[in-house]
């Protein structure tokens, strides 16, 4: 048991650091600048994302081995799969919501598909085939994803705060042309956590 804990805080930590979705691969980047800005949906975005990585995940792992044994789909029949399993789960979160709050369906459906329908969650699972990861591997890495997201858009959202607040900035950079080479500087030192070489 201790094996596994230590196993899956690994993949945790991969995925947070050395394979943060947002910074290294700019997956989910429009959406993590946008919470950044309004922070009061962080953690409602950062737990829905959490959730259901781990259930597209944990359920295209599943389905895939009932399915096809031990033999590997091809790329696009894996993805085609693991989009079915996110549409489903996210239908099925819809009609619980429905069920038990529908005065503030709105709210949190709108919600609820900003965060199924991100490309955060759907790498999840795509990665975790490309790498061949457990079942603990692929939850690990699932909670790791929705970590990384929030990580992404706290510090996002301190830096946005800094650059406002810094006059020295010319008038016509400020914003968006500001924001973005934050971002891109950002992505470089997550890059560095992983020991890429990009010139030379």
């Amino acid at each position: 048991m201790k094996d596994l804990i230590v196993a899956m805080l690994n993949e945790a930590i991969f995925a947070v650091f050395l394979q943060n979705l947002v910074f290294s691969g700019g997956i989910g980047a429009t959406e993590t600048i946008r919470v950044a800005q309004k922070n009061g949906e962080l953690s409602f975005l950062s737990l829905a994302i959490t959730f259901f990585s781990v259930v597209a995940g944990v359920g295209s792992n599943l389905l895939r081995r009932v399915l096809f044994g031990t033999d590997t789909p091809g790329f696009a029949l894996a993805a085609l799969l693991f989009s079915g399993v996110l549409l489903a789960a996210y239908f099925l979160v819809c009609a619980f919501v429905l069920a038990i709050r529908p005065k503030s369906k709105k709210f949190l459906l709108r919600r609820m598909g900003l965060a199924a329908l991100n490309t955060v969650v759907l790498s999840v699972p795509l990665l975790a085939f490309r790498m061949g990861s457990t079942l603990s591997d692929t939850i690990a890495l699932g909670i790791g994803a929705g970590v990384a997201f929030a990580l992404a858009s706290m510090l996002i959202n301190s830096g946005m705060h800094q650059l406002q607040k810094n006059e020295s900035i010319s008038p016509m950079f400020r914003g968006v042309p500001a924001t973005l080479l934050y971002v891109g500087l950002l992505a470089l030192a997550f890059t560095g956590f992983r020991g890429t070489t990009l010139f030379g």
